[in-house]
């Protein structure tokens, strides 16, 4: 069970994941979805943006942008925190040249031998944060994710993840 205190020498990560989206190639949000991450409350001190590669992850940092300022850190853009691949609702990954490919044969984050997403996450600087979609957050362990456009907690040492907003 967790008791809300972390390691010594080890920070806390944030992550937005997008809110309501388009479907089909390099899926925006729709201005619902942008409605969802405006609405969002940023904690001071962020040290670091990570941005994942899809059009919606740009999105989601545009949308914050205005709380993050000054950043200490730098803006960094990253696959493993979302590409520009979206999921359809007919279960089937369009990628980014319009491709069609049925889930089961698509190795996202999740998917990949090897990858380790709290790996990932721990590398980060404390208080990163990273515009993301569920794709990380599944890789991390989160289950039932259905609601869009929110901002978690991710505590690496003890890989706990908290949904605050």
């Amino acid at each position: 069970m967790y008791d809300g205190r972390e390691k010594e020498g080890s920070g806390m990560i944030y992550l937005i994941t997008h809110g309501a989206r388009n479907n089909g190639v390099n899926p925006g949000h729709t201005i619902e979805g942008i409605a969802q991450i405006k609405a969002l409350s940023i904690p001071e001190g962020i040290t670091q943006v990570v941005i994942g590669t899809g059009l919606r992850f740009q999105e989601i940092y545009e949308a914050v942008r205005s709380q993050l300022f000054p950043i200490r850190g730098s803006v960094r853009y990253s696959p493993f925190c979302g590409s520009a691949d979206g999921l359809d609702p007919d279960r089937c990954v369009v990628l980014a040249d319009g491709t069609r490919v049925p889930l089961d044969h698509y190795l996202g984050v999740g998917a990949v031998p090897g990858f380790d997403a709290w790996e990932f996450v721990s590398a980060m600087p404390h208080n990163c944060l990273l515009c993301a979609g569920n794709e990380l957050l599944i890789a991390l362990g989160a289950k039932a994710i259905a609601a869009r456009g929110q901002l978690y907690e991710i505590y690496p040492n003890s890989k706990f993840i908290r949904r605050i907003s």
